[in-house]
């Protein structure tokens, strides 16, 4: 029931993300390397082959599971793009008041972090290890044979990452370091050596950038913030190893501190981030509840 689940889950963020994406007008330009192009082969002949030439059910799971999580990464970024088209006006103003609201004064947190270098390092660190962490989800699962966690998680960071588009499009903002912090627009590399994606946001927004190269995806929503979340998805899905709690809270709670600085977040993203992380935890929940029930009735139909 579980692994019907994560197929359901995978092929709804994959036709979705391909709707989106013809309804707004937008492509990819794929221009893969022979070693790509290689290392995909011999993927899709590994998974033939353990599923059907020589079945070996463990083998072809991993494969399985390796190939539905990279389709909802990819598409989840692709929907992030989708729903940046949308040129609602943007929401900085009250995005920045909420957080004043909440006692979040992002100058002193800033200058704060400026005087502990080794603290900014930790932050940093933490906040750009989310594709490890994916990976790290992979191989926890695949060591442990714990494949249940690894399905949930696919679910859930599609759930999660649909949610995500779907509010940023209906609430954009550009983000706190433009809005709050003032750097400059219309620069993707600042003076101090940072990035700014606001150039492609605008780009997408404006209607002047249809074509998005596959090699420089990036962020793009505000709020919520999908780091946060995930952060949180990372901790639900591999819980249950308790040798990687250790490893994981701490990353992942420095990861969240780190979203206003590296992300350039506004405090009150985070706080949407944890909330689309536990709804995506409990449609998931849901989802496979529904399933097992709909099985049931299913059998009994077939009995009767």
């Amino acid at each position: 029931m579980l692994s019907t689940v994560t197929w359901q889950a995978t092929l709804a963020i994959a036709l979705l993300a391909a709707l989106a994406l013809s309804l707004v007008g937008l492509s990819f330009s794929v221009d893969l390397s022979a070693d790509a192009l290689v290392l995909m082969s011999l993927y899709a002949f590994l998974t033939i082959y353990f599923s059907f030439v020589r079945p070996n059910a463990e083998a072809a799971r991993i494969l399985t599971c390796f190939g539905q999580l990279v389709v909802v990464v990819l598409m989840g970024i692709a929907l992030s793009y989708a729903a940046s088209t949308v040129p609602l006006p943007y929401r900085d103003v009250e995005l920045h008041a909420i957080d004043r609201w909440l006692g979040f004064d992002r100058a002193n947190y800033l200058a704060f972090l400026r005087r502990h270098d080794g603290l900014l390092s930790a932050l940093s660190f933490a906040y750009n290890s989310m594709m490890q962490q994916n990976i790290l989800v992979l191989v926890a699962a695949v060591l442990t044979r714990r494949y249940d966690r690894l399905q949930l998680y696919i679910v859930a960071f599609a759930v999660a990452v649909t949610a995500t588009a779907a509010i940023g499009c209906c609430i954009p903002a550009a983000n706190a370091m433009i809005y709050v912090d003032r750097a400059p627009t219309e620069l993707s590399t600042l003076p101090d050596g940072g990035h700014s994606y606001f150039p492609t946001l605008e780009g997408l927004r404006n209607g002047t950038l249809c074509v998005i190269d596959f090699r420089s995806l990036e962020g793009l929503i505000s709020f919520p913030s999908f780091h946060t979340a995930n952060a949180i998805l990372f901790m639900w899905a591999l819980w249950p190893i308790r040798i990687l709690r250790f490893l994981l809270v701490p990353l992942n709670l420095l990861l969240i501190a780190g979203t206003p600085l590296c992300g350039a977040h506004y405090a009150v993203d985070i706080i949407g981030g944890v909330a689309v992380a536990c709804g995506a935890i409990a449609a998931t929940a849901w989802l496979i509840h529904a399933g097992r029930i709909g099985r049931r009735e299913r059998l009994v139909l077939a009995r009767s």
